[in-house]
This record gives C-alpha cells, sequence and structure tokens, in this order.
C-alpha cells in the first residue's frame, strides 16, 4: 500500500438515517433479509454532529456521500447540503426519487453535484420490486427536478438512474432505458449487479471479527446473504449485449456512464452471479479504501466499509471523526487490511475496480 496522507478522510459517507419510506425487496437494509426490520429505534444523525465532521473534515475538502435509508427523509437535508456546499465540498447521493418533487427547489437552490435515483425497469417490473406507484413518482420528480434547472441556467445537480441488474429485472434493461424513460435527458447511469455475499462468506467474517476485533457478531454483513441458486437462471450473454448497446449509446450521446463490475462481459457477469469472484478480471487484490474513506452510520458509528458497520471503530458521539480516523482502532484495522482482504470484500461494488 503506498504512502499516503491519512491526517484527514478525502471520501466521506453519511448514513444520513435508517428509515427509509420503501421497502424494496433486494435491499440489504429493509428488503427481505433486511436486519433494520428487525429495530425498535430508528436512528438518525443528528445536524450539530454532521456539521462537526463537516468543519472538522473541511481543511481535506472531502467528497461526500449521503446515504439512508432514504436521504431525502432526514428533516435537515437542506441544512446539511448547505453545510457541504458552504465547506466546497461536492456531494453526491441515491436516492428512490419518491421525495424529489417535494424538494426540487431545494436541490436547486443547494445542489449536489449528482443525484442517482434508483430505477429497476419498466414501470411494472420496478414497481413489483419497490412499491406500486414508485415509478410515476420518480419520474415526476426526475422531470420537475430537470425544468426547475433549466428555469436557473444550471447544469447541476446531474441526474443520473442506478439500476440494480435482479433475476426480475435483467431482460428488461435496453427496454426500460430506451422505451420506458427519456435517456436523453439524463446526465449519466449506472448498472449495477446485485450486491451478495455467501452464508460461508458471513460465517468466516464473522468469524475474523471475533479473532481480530473482538467484534462478537455481525448481524448486519447477513443482510447481504443470498443462495447463488437464485441467480442460476440470470443471461450472462444476454446481460452483456444490453449493457454494451447502452454504453455505445452513452459513448456516442457524450453521458457518462458507470458499472459495477467495470468489466461486464459475460464471462465475469456469470462468474459473479455464481459466486465465483475471485475467478473475475479487475478485481482488487488489495483495498486502498481504510487510507482514503470513511463512513459514519446513522448511530455515529465509523467504519471503513459501506454499509458494512458490523465493525466499529469509534463514534462520532463521543469523539471528533478526526480522533477516531488517527486513533488506534483505525491503525489495527489499516494494519490487518494491508495484508488480506475480508470474505464480505466481493459484497462491496468497489471491489470490482482495479483503481480506488
Amino acid at each position: 500500500m503506498p504512502n499516503l496522507d491519512v491526517s484527514l478522510p478525502k471520501w466521506v459517507f453519511l448514513q444520513l438515517l435508517e428509515s427509509c419510506n420503501l421497502r424494496c425487496r433486494m435491499c440489504y437494509e429493509w428488503g427481505e433479509n433486511g436486519p433494520y426490520r428487525e429495530y425498535k429505534v430508528l436512528n438518525q444523525l443528528s445536524i450539530d454532529v454532521i456539521r462537526d465532521i463537516i468543519a472538522t473534515c473541511k481543511p481535506a475538502q472531502p467528497y461526500y456521500e449521503l446515504y439512508g435509508g432514504e436521504p431525502l427523509l432526514h428533516p435537515q437535508i437542506g441544512e446539511i447540503l448547505q453545510a457541504i456546499h458552504e465547506a466546497g465540498s461536492k456531494v453526491h447521493f441515491p436516492t428512490n426519487g419518491t421525495l424529489l418533487e417535494k424538494h426540487a427547489e431545494m436541490l436547486i437552490q443547494y445542489p449536489p453535484e449528482r443525484i442517482w435515483i434508483s430505477l429497476d425497469g419498466p414501470e411494472e417490473i420496478n414497481d413489483a420490486q419497490r412499491g406500486k406507484g414508485v415509478f410515476k413518482k420518480a419520474i415526476r420528480g426526475i422531470n420537475k427536478l430537470l425544468s426547475l434547472r433549466e428555469q436557473a441556467g444550471s447544469a447541476y445537480p446531474q441526474i443520473g438512474i442506478s439500476t440494480v441488474v435482479t433475476p426480475a429485472n435483467h431482460r428488461h434493461l435496453e427496454r426500460f432505458f430506451f422505451e420506458s424513460i427519456d435517456i436523453s435527458k439524463l446526465d449519466c447511469i449506472s448498472i449495477e449487479l446485485q450486491a451478495y455475499i455467501t452464508e460461508e462468506n458471513h460465517q468466516q467474517y464473522s468469524g475474523i471479527l471475533r479473532k481480530e476485533f473482538g467484534v462478537q457478531e455481525a448481524p448486519l454483513s447477513k443482510g447481504f446473504v443470498c443462495d447463488p441458486a437464485i441467480f442460476s437462471d440470470m443471461d450472462a450473454g444476454l446481460i452483456e449485449k444490453q449493457v454494451q448497446r447502452l454504453a455505445e449509446f452513452c459513448e456516442k450521446n457524450n453521458k457518462y456512464m458507470n458499472t459495477y463490475p467495470q468489466m461486464m462481459s459475460e464471462d465475469n457477469i456469470r462468474k459473479y452471479f455464481s459466486a465465483d469472484w475471485h475467478s473475475m478480471t479487475h478485481i482488487k487484490k488489495r483495498c486502498p479504501f481504510p487510507w482514503i474513506s470513511t463512513e459514519i452510520n446513522a448511530r455515529g458509528d465509523v467504519t471503513s466499509c459501506h454499509a458494512y458497520y458490523d465493525l466499529t471503530l469509534g463514534n462520532v458521539n463521543d469523539e471528533s471523526i478526526a480522533a477516531i480516523w488517527r486513533g488506534e482502532k483505525y491503525k489495527q484495522y489499516r494494519r490487518y487490511l494491508r495484508k488480506h482482504l475480508l470474505p464480505i470484500c466481493q459484497g462491496c461494488c468497489l471491489f470490482y475496480n482495479e483503481k480506488p
């Protein structure tokens, strides 16, 4: 691992809150296997804690990503975007799109650099996964945001659609992007294979947390567990062809396209959905993110793995993010990651790019 300036993080993920207004079937938080369904109390980061994080990290001008739950449910979302904007940092966030119409004016006033709207296919496919009426609400929100952006004469926020490829929608990607929506209005698109780990991965990870870090259980990683057999009927060749046609369109029309994995070949897709991750091309041999990024969840717990909150390196309700970032628990974690990957790394989208 190269020598990096680790005085402050360069990339900050904030889970603003645990609440969500949808129950998407494949969601690792609120979906069919999601651990959040068992929570008796749902947490959120206070605006004071968020302001302190932003002020502390300001010298590094970090890039921010906001998550939930649903980020637009946070009661101070406008103040959060304003604080990041005034600190001179850029921010992206995903949303299910159902609250875009309500918050459109605020999102033009304090525009994030990019908003990713999660839609998974034509209306009937999307709503089967995310809930009835979600598709129409999201499209109304996108159209209102685009109209207000044009009136303001601004290029921001950029608007993108993020699609998770699942057994239910994998045959409908082209129909969605080329027939169900007006792709010409979008600035970017993202195609991501459904994130998952196996039960064996979960058990191995739990064992490492107990042995190396003294963490006795890992309920949050359990939300990612899937049996690869549920993906057995997916047509990897068809997925590759659809993604290639989308990539050709985006290149021709100067639109940014992101894919996870980065190399979306038939062979890689087949290996991914059969849990043969380590035979794929363009994967990481080591993880640089403990030296680059940090994540604070809605309970204030700090970790380095996005959405895998079982290992806590400190809590911002007790000490500053700078103290945690430079502290002994983070150092211990970096020492481990300098030599090893974790059994849950393949459940992270960033595993599938050779570079950060």
